[in-house]
C-alpha cells in the first residue's frame, strides 16, 4: 500500500518593486521580501499583537556583480525614525547619511543570490512594537561601482496590530456575575416580557439568544454609568433595598462580593 504525504506548499518570496540606484540610473538587481506567520505558505502585511512572524529577504545582484567585494545593508523605517542592522545584528538609529550608514554583512564576497533573514519566529507586540507599520528597506554596493547604492524603491512593509486588552470589568462579569447572578437571578424579573426594572429600563436577555453576554454587559455597565445613582442602585436593589423582587443577595455572600467588584471595576475603566 503506497502512502500519501500531505504535502506544504510554499509561496515565492514577493518581489520588492521599483529597484533604484542612488544616482538614479537604472539597474537590473532585484529585492525580495516577505513577512508570514506559516512557514512561508503565504505572505501578509498585517499581524496580530502576540502573533509569531518570520521575515525574510533577499538580494539578487547585478550579474556584473557577482564574484566582487560589497556589502549589505537593512534599514528599518519605524514610524519617523530609520534603523539599520550591524553585523552582530542590532538595530542602531540611521540620520539617513550615507557616510553613516553601517552594513549588515560587509565585506562580502558578493553571490548572484544573498539571502538576508531579519527575524524568525518571533512576536513583534511582546518585543515592543506595535500599533504600527514598519517598512524594511534593502541595499548593496559594490568595489566594481565605487560611490553607487543598489536599493529596493519599495520597501517591504507590514503592520502589527495593537494590544487588545480585555477590560477587568469584562472578565469579572464574564467569570462571577453573568451566569451566577444575571442568568440565575435577575433575568427572572428583568427582561423584555417580564414586568420588573420599568422605571430604568434594565432589561437582560437569555443565554439562548446569540450574544447575550456582551449584550447584558453592555446593558449593565450603561446602567451603572449612566442611571442616576445607578452604581448604588445595583447593589443595594439585590440587597432588598426598595426593591420589589425582594432580598436576593445577601451582603455577605461571595454573588454579591463579585457583583460589588464588577461594579467597581466598572466605576475605575
Amino acid at each position: 500500500m503506497t502512502m500519501l504525504l500531505p504535502i506544504t506548499l510554499h509561496a515565492q518570496l514577493p518581489e520588492l518593486a521599483l529597484p533604484k540606484t542612488g544616482s538614479g540610473a537604472s539597474t537590473t538587481a532585484r529585492f525580495f521580501g516577505g513577512a508570514t506567520a506559516d512557514n512561508g505558505v503565504s505572505y501578509k502585511t498585517s499581524f496580530g499583537f502576540s502573533q509569531p512572524i518570520t521575515v525574510s529577504t533577499e538580494i539578487r545582484v547585478e550579474a556584473a556583480h557577482v564574484n566582487t567585494m560589497g556589502n549589505l545593508y537593512i534599514i528599518i523605517a519605524l514610524g519617523q525614525q530609520y534603523f539599520m542592522r550591524d553585523q552582530a545584528g542590532k538595530f542602531l538609529p540611521w540620520d539617513l547619511t550615507l557616510p553613516k550608514l553601517v552594513a549588515a554583512s560587509p565585506a562580502k564576497n558578493l553571490q548572484i543570490s544573498e539571502p538576508l533573514p531579519i527575524v524568525n519566529n518571533v512576536a513583534f507586540g511582546p518585543a515592543g512594537v506595535s500599533g504600527a507599520s514598519l517598512s524594511i528597506f534593502l541595499a548593496y554596493n559594490t568595489m566594481a561601482a565605487p560611490n553607487e547604492l543598489y536599493y529596493s524603491g519599495t520597501p517591504l512593509t507590514f503592520a502589527i496590530d495593537k494590544e487588545v486588552v480585555t477590560p477587568a470589568s469584562l472578565t469579572l462579569f464574564t467569570n462571577t456575575v453573568s451566569s451566577q447572578i444575571i442568568q440565575s437571578t435577575c433575568i427572572i424579573c428583568h427582561s423584555a416580557t417580564a414586568n420588573a426594572g420599568a422605571p430604568t429600563n434594565l432589561h437582560y436577555v437569555s443565554s439562548s439568544q446569540a450574544n447575550s453576554l456582551s449584550t447584558n454587559y453592555a446593558t449593565l455597565v450603561n446602567y451603572i454609568k449612566t442611571a442616576p445613582g445607578g452604581s448604588s442602585l445595583i447593589l443595594s436593589k439585590p440587597r432588598g433595598v426598595d426593591h420589589s423582587g425582594g432580598a436576593l443577595l445577601s451582603a455577605s455572600s461571595q454573588n454579591f462580593l463579585n457583583l460589588t467588584a464588577f461594579v467597581n471595576a466598572v466605576k475605575a475603566e
